[in-house]
């Protein structure tokens, strides 16, 4: 991973036992140290457990960003 871009919360709905619920999760764009542009994913913050360092340097940079502080 080369840095993170940004980060959202994503609200997506799913229907379960005939009601429907609203989830909201945290989600970081990733630039891929290496790939082109177009190859950035949105990864949650599980999946960037190896990379601690770089998920407090880009909140510590952009502390309006959402997180889950």
């Amino acid at each position: 991973m080369e840095k993170i871009v940004k980060s959202e919360i994503i609200s997506y709905e799913r229907r379960i036992h005939g009601s429907t619920r609203t989830f909201e999760e945290l989600r970081y764009f990733v630039k891929w140290k290496g790939c082109s542009e177009d190859e950035n994913t949105w990864e949650p913050p599980e999946h960037l457990e190896h990379a601690k360092e770089l998920v407090e340097e880009f909140h510590r940079e952009n502390p309006d960003m959402p997180n889950l502080g």
